[in-house]
């Protein structure tokens, strides 16, 4: 798989162009040297045009603004914003490779709990 580079100033004002003058996405892509699923992508991705689907779809992780929240990391107990539904920090994450856990599990873990039904 390819690296994607980003798009250039004058790129992205060329497409813009295009789609103000009803080009097809066919003759777009021709003009960028890809095929009209990648030019779709781009158009996506620099927010020029949106369009039905989950292949078209923006990463949750690529978008501007992602929701914070202040809930307390379940290993060190630090309170430090971090995006939401992470419930265990950077630094601790880093420590421990907890991918894959159940959160009953961390949260067992960290209380000393022995049966993880009991939370």
């Amino acid at each position: 798989m390819t690296t994607r580079t980003p798009l250039t100033k004058n790129q992205v004002s060329r497409l813009r162009f295009m789609l103000d003058n009803d080009y097809s996405y066919r003759a777009m892509a021709k003009d960028f040297g890809c095929c009209t699923d990648t030019l779709k992508r781009m158009l996506v991705r620099e927010g020029l045009a949106e369009f039905d689907g989950a292949k078209y779809a923006v990463s949750p992780a690529s978008k501007a603004e992602v929701a914070m929240w202040s809930r307390a990391c379940l290993r060190c107990k630090d309170d430090k914003p971090r995006p939401k539904w992470q419930y265990i920090c950077d630094r601790c994450k880093g420590n421990v490779d907890v991918s894959g856990l159940p959160d009953s599990f961390i949260e067992a873990m960290n209380t000393g709990v022995d049966d993880v039904d009991e939370i």
